[in-house]
């Protein structure tokens, strides 16, 4: 089993515990949080959504508050299972399918939605990921990521691949059960090149939890 495939695993695994990491009752985290929650409704408002690696349907559910329609596609069947069920303010529906080989050629959106995304790819892996998606969203559209940032608790424990490119850490599910799974982190500085093949950035928040991105997608719709 290789680290990716133990990161697909590990999410199985753990979505019955995934939204419990954004209920943690830590204030700080908390008005960060609360920040990204409203940038990601004005960016994505009236928009027809594609949320990518929509995972238990946390972000989906807060998008909903503004945006006009959401398609939710994620690659595991527990954690689309806990979002099918949840509560939505738009018309919401998901597809199970690989980011990298989605189950269709076009979506017909025009927002994009990528929260938790890009730390779980190899960094040498992002321009084509994005070449992929931005190419199923109409031209001229925005999109919100975020992600962690490498605090101090949050890099003990990880491990280099062999060319020093990716990083994977360990983590533990509540029965004991341990995972290496792929965790990249981004500096301030390398976010304006992680952030390029996506197209025009227009806003970057950077914090000590979390980092979030408005880009809009260019003129052929995949990236600049």
């Amino acid at each position: 089993m290789t680290n990716d495939d133990q990161t697909i695993e590990y999410y199985q695994k753990r979505a019955a515990e995934y939204d419990r990491i954004y209920l943690r009752d830590d204030p700080a985290r908390q008005s960060e949080l609360a920040a990204l929650y409203a940038l990601s409704l004005r960016t994505l408002a009236g928009r027809r959504v594609l949320d990518l690696a929509c995972g238990t349907g946390f972000w989906t559910q807060v998008v909903s508050g503004a945006a006009q329609s959401i398609l939710g596609v994620d690659i595991n069947p527990a954690t689309l299972e806990i979002a099918s069920h949840k509560k939505y303010l738009c018309p919401v529906r998901f597809v199970r399918g690989d980011m990298f080989h989605l189950p269709f050629g076009s979506c017909g959106g025009d927002g994009l939605l990528a929260t938790f995304v890009l730390s779980h790819v190899r960094r040498q892996d992002i321009p084509h990921l994005a070449g992929i998606t931005c190419r199923l969203v109409v031209p001229g559209s925005p999109i919100f990521l975020c992600d962690n940032n490498p605090v101090t608790e949050a890099t003990t424990e990880v491990l280099w691949d062999v060319a020093r490119i990716n990083t994977y850490k360990k983590r533990r599910l509540e029965n004991g059960e341990q995972y290496t799974i792929l965790k990249n982190y981004f500096s301030r500085e390398e976010l304006d090149t992680v952030l390029a093949p996506w197209g025009k950035i227009e806003t970057i928040i950077y914090r000590k939890y979390y980092w979030a991105a408005v880009v809009t997608t260019g003129d052929n719709g995949a990236g600049r």
